[in-house]
């Protein structure tokens, strides 16, 4: 499998403040002194691989182990890059950009100073990168000058090119680099998302606690802030993507799927908090967890879960999660495993404050207002028909399921006949 790094850059013009002190007859009037990064290892690599390299300047090279890669500044002042099979010697790749760069630049270092920067040598920014063609890829590129560096990314997009301006300076941890960040259409850089021609589309602001880190960012939007739980995200634009993961619940014994909707470019939660799901699997510590999207093609995603017990037992229920609003809706009996746990009435005619359905298909209500107050009995789902029967009684109470996902429940009663509504409805909020 041929991975290379493949990195070049043209159009090497404005800093971050928008200024370069050379331009072409400063080039020719000022030439660069060869800086040997590589040691005297530099001259002689270069002598039995690339052409002319008497005359290039800003000459850098790495050693992969299978590719090693030439980047520097051919005689007429444009910027190269050759990588070659260590093997056999063989050129893999080779760009070379039809834009003059610079090599002089004043680089603010805050407080109203600037400092001139002399490029010595130009790399590859290490694992930064991503190449489809010579005509089509994306990279970081390091510049050297001494005793200062910056880097910059560099977007070759049809053959023409484009470098960002400079990321901070001493950024060599940038963390974030995605070249495919949704729909092959964009990349994600640092605090930026770009088009593959590099044109910038929003940026983002780092929090204090994010390492400018787009994992950390995308979890504390999820989250509202509170916590670092681990979220896998699925892109559905270029602002917004679509985070699940798997909770467990130690200290309760219980297991739930947690979705969350998140705009990167306004730092929200779409739906305005977490969605927590409830998985119907009995707690065992040294059970293994997973879950699959397993259908993405409309508004309505399809979820499976499964779980795997010590003695190799196995279970996994399917469910539907609507992207657009984070209503969760059952498939077969997913409901009634939605229904378990704790539900506080916020809406409804009833003595009852709370009601408890139980994974035994028994119902508990109370009252906080009257702690005499008790009701028990059982009850069923089916499809979208909720049945509860008292203890005292021998006919279902049928309810239409209005909605239920895993924070709201909400009925309406149904005559005898389980088609005419009675106009009684009530909406219960779930608790722990």
């Amino acid at each position: 499998m041929k991975i290379f790094r493949l990195l070049a850059a043209s159009l090497l013009v404005a800093v971050c403040t928008g200024f370069s002190s050379c331009g072409d007859d400063e080039l020719e009037r000022e030439p660069v002194i060869n800086f040997d990064p590589n040691g005297s290892d530099l001259e002689k690599k270069y002598s039995q691989y690339i052409d002319d390299y008497e005359n290039m300047t800003c000459k850098r090279f790495e050693d992969k182990g299978d590719t090693i890669e030439f980047t520097g500044i051919t005689s007429k002042g444009y910027l190269m890059i050759n990588l070659f099979q260590y093997a056999t010697k063989t050129k893999v790749f080779e760009w070379v950009d039809n834009v003059k760069i610079d090599t002089i630049y004043q680089i603010y270092k805050g407080y109203g100073e600037y400092e001139e920067v002399r490029v010595k040598s130009i790399g590859l920014s290490n694992g930064k990168y991503h190449l489809k063609s010579n005509k089509d890829f994306v990279t970081l590129l390091d510049f050297f000058g001494g005793t200062s560096s910056f880097t910059r990314i560099l977007f070759v997009n049809g053959g023409n090119s484009k470098m960002s301006d400079i990321m901070p300076v001493g950024a060599w941890h940038i963390n974030t680099f995605i070249p495919n960040w949704y729909n092959n259409e964009y990349s994600f850089i640092h605090d930026c998302c770009y088009t593959l021609a590099g044109d910038t589309v929003y940026t983002i602001k780092y929090g204090k606690y994010d390492d400018d880190n787009i994992n950390m960012y995308e979890r504390r939007i999820a989250t509202n802030g509170y916590g670092s739980f681990q979220y896998r995200f699925e892109q559905v634009s270029a602002e917004e993507a679509v985070g699940t993961g798997l909770d467990i619940d130690n200290f309760h014994g219980s297991y739930q799927l947690r979705v969350a909707r998140i705009n990167y470019r306004t730092a929200q939660n779409m739906w305005g908090e977490q969605r927590y799901i409830n998985l119907p699997f009995d707690y065992e510590a040294k059970a293994k967890l997973s879950y699959s999207i397993t259908d993405k093609s409309s508004d309505t995603w399809k979820y499976k879960a499964n779980i795997t017990y010590y003695d190799g037992t196995k279970k996994e229920v399917t469910l539907n999660v609507n992207i657009e609003n984070g209503a969760v809706q059952g498939e077969d009996d997913y409901n009634s495993l939605l229904i378990i746990g704790k539900w506080k009435m916020t809406s409804g005619d009833a003595v009852a404050t709370h009601v408890t359905y139980k994974n035994d298909g028994t119902f508990e209500y109370t009252s906080t207002e009257d702690s005499s107050y008790k009701e028990v009995g059982k009850y069923k789902i089916d499809g979208n028909k909720f049945y509860e029967m008292y203890n005292d009684e021998k006919e279902w109470i049928i309810n239409d399921i209005l909605l239920l996902n895993s924070m709201t429940l909400s009925v309406q009663e149904l005559e005898a006949d389980g088609v005419t509504p009675t106009g009684l409805k009530y909406s219960y909020q779930r608790v722990k």
